[in-house]
């Protein structure tokens, strides 16, 4: 399941992934990953119809989740005996409230404070047991198929459905990656072919052979062009339809340190800067850039 480019405001729908390849003229694949329809080789004719960061990652868009758990109810023996996993790198239990503390002069403020937020995780789920995945731990709620839409939430605004949620008979099992935009569910073919038949949620067939981190064709010319420049001259610039970018590289020399800077600027104005010490050999330092300028490039799609 594609979570939506744009979260509506009142009345409106979500912008999907089809209104981006739309905009784009890039065909929605398969396989395909959102810089593939939001990073064209070649400008569309307008503004591209989101205006937001674009997919939100590791959580379903609720109406999605909604939706997703009434389809979900009736292909399990135990939709009421429900396991529910979310990741617990979100801060919820060191979360604070910050607050202005005004002059007693002026009555402007002068200072800001800090004070501790309930943890929002209930006492038992917090001390109770832990799911243990590669690089990720896990808080565990139970529940019926429809609590995946009742977990806390930080601040009561951005609501977080679970990373990983199946029922006890193990019929099916739904996984939003914390670094994903987009939602994987496994389970019966029957399952699978309800979920892409509802028109009122955006999913797409998925296979095991299908990558997570597949980056298109024109994308790598574009970090590889970059690369060769930053290489030759220790300065290199790009142009795409959603963005520049523009990058300086001074090497590493002896025991002193390399540095490279990137600075992003988007159609709409955004921008961005970041800095990445480099201590590496001349071959790794080939990968280590030219990986780092990709990820830069990919970042234009939500400029």
């Amino acid at each position: 399941m594609l979570h939506p480019a744009g979260i509506p405001n009142h009345g409106e729908r979500p912008v999907r992934w089809a209104d981006v390849a739309a905009w784009s003229g890039m065909p929605l694949r398969q396989d395909a990953q959102f810089h593939s329809i939001a990073l064209p080789p070649t400008a569309p004719s307008g503004p591209p119809p989101y205006d937001s960061q674009g997919p939100r990652e590791g959580s379903l868009y609720e109406p999605d989740a909604e939706v997703l758990a009434g389809i979900l109810r009736d292909w399990t023996a135990t939709p009421e005996d429900c396991w529910f996993c979310v990741w617990d790198g979100y801060g919820w239990e060191s979360a604070h409230l910050f607050f202005a503390v005004a002059s007693a002069e002026t009555g402007h403020p002068r200072e800001t404070a800090a004070a501790p937020r309930r943890d929002p995780v209930p006492g038992p789920v917090r001390e109770g047991p832990r799911v243990q995945l590669p690089h990720r731990s896990y808080l565990l709620f139970h529940g019926p198929a429809e609590a995946a839409l009742t977990l806390p939430t930080l601040d009561g605004t951005l609501g977080q459905c679970p990373n990983l949620w199946w029922p006890a008979d193990r019929a099916w099992c739904v996984a939003s990656e914390i670094d994903l935009p987009w939602t994987y569910v496994g389970g019966p073919r029957g399952l699978i072919d309800a979920i892409l038949a509802d028109d009122s949620i955006e999913a797409l067939p998925a296979s095991p052979e299908d990558r997570v981190n597949r980056v298109e064709d024109w994308v790598t010319v574009w970090a590889d062009q970059l690369l060769e420049d930053l290489l030759a001259r220790g300065t290199a610039s790009l142009s795409t339809p959603r963005g520049s970018v523009d990058a300086r590289l001074r090497r590493p020399q002896g025991i002193r340190h390399g540095e490279l800077r990137i600075e992003l600027t988007g159609r709409n104005d955004g921008s961005s800067s970041s800095w990445t010490s480099l201590d590496r050999g001349d071959d790794e330092l080939r990968s280590t850039v030219h990986r780092y300028l990709t990820m830069a490039v990919l970042s234009l799609t939500g400029k």
